[in-house]
């Protein structure tokens, strides 16, 4: 018999982080049928199962883990970081599971068939979204302020200086219970670092050196689409969800095609590219059009 496959999801607070969920939800409906999952459960992180739960017919392996306002305080640590609640989820799933983890970001699309994912993780091997770029390399901003405190604080990792590392996207991270033990890296090096360096990536980073410290890391990004900097979307989901909040599962599933985020993520670049001066100044901003659903499902 083979080892069991999990899908995790950390799902609470605001409703858009929920329509994100569903969403994600809908998109594995897409590529997988229900028969396909039998080796898998789903592991939803969340303040609300209740809002899950009006899905009534939806036929996906759910399975929920109640945390309220007080568990998620104490799963950001004395250093009081919202990305150090990841790190204590899959600590807490190792704790009770054993085979193949796939942690999922809310924000995500289930774009190809899952099963090679799974397949190596059981074989070992170690995903991660997409890989940003060398730290030292500087690409951005935030990346020069990690390779500067990096060089200043001296950090190396085996004699290696850690701003020689690659950045890798953590908004999915797939891995095997018997290597568990990089969470408590993952979580040594995130408490340690962050109080003198309190941005953002820490956590990120900090998964990205020692999934890298192990193993070459595989992308996910041919089996997801990670939509992190659409934020915007939020208004599309929330009007999706909300235009066709009496159909089925099934139903759901079939006009969810209708969102196409990789569309949506061009639609803002072409603006900011395109945006001139005038519009700078006044801080005009993307949004996405409003969505005939009526219309657009004559698509379909």
């Amino acid at each position: 018999m083979g080892q069991s496959d999990y899908i995790v999801f950390l799902c609470y607070g605001y409703e858009r982080v929920f329509h994100e969920c569903a969403y994600a939800l809908l998109s594995l409906s897409r590529i997988h049928k229900i028969e396909e999952l039998k080796n898998t459960e789903i592991w939803i992180y969340t303040d609300k199962p209740e809002w899950f739960k009006e899905f009534k017919d939806c036929p996906l392996p759910l399975n929920y883990r109640q945390v309220d306002e007080a568990t998620i305080k104490n799963l950001r640590g004395t250093i009081d970081f919202v990305h150090r609640v990841k790190i204590e989820v899959l600590k807490d799933i190792t704790c009770t599971k054993e085979g193949n983890i796939l942690y999922v970001d809310t924000d995500v699309v289930f774009a190809n068939r899952i099963e090679k994912i799974f397949e190596d993780i059981a074989a070992g091997k170690l995903y991660m979204h997409i890989r940003e770029s060398k730290v030292s390399d500087k690409a951005n901003p935030i990346l020069c302020k990690l390779s500067n405190y990096i060089e200043g604080a001296q950090l190396k990792l085996n004699g290696k200086p850690l701003n020689e590392m690659d950045m890798w996207n953590a908004g999915v991270l797939g891995f095997n219970t018997r290597h568990k033990q990089i969470l408590e890296e993952v979580l040594t090096f995130t408490d340690r670092e962050y109080p003198k360096f309190p941005k953002h990536v820490v956590e990120q980073f900090a998964f990205s050196v020692y999934f890298q410290d192990k193993d070459d890391i595989k992308a996910a990004s041919p089996y997801l689409f990670h939509y992190w900097n659409l934020k915007e979307a939020g208004s599309v989901l929330s009007s999706f969800f909300h235009h066709f909040k009496n159909k089925s599962w099934q139903e759901l599933v079939h006009y969810s095609a209708l969102i196409q985020m990789e569309n949506l993520m061009q639609e803002k670049l072409v603006f900011y590219s395109n945006r001139r001066i005038s519009g700078i100044i006044a801080g005009k901003k993307w949004e996405p059009h409003s969505y005939n659903w009526q219309e657009l499902m004559k698509q379909l």
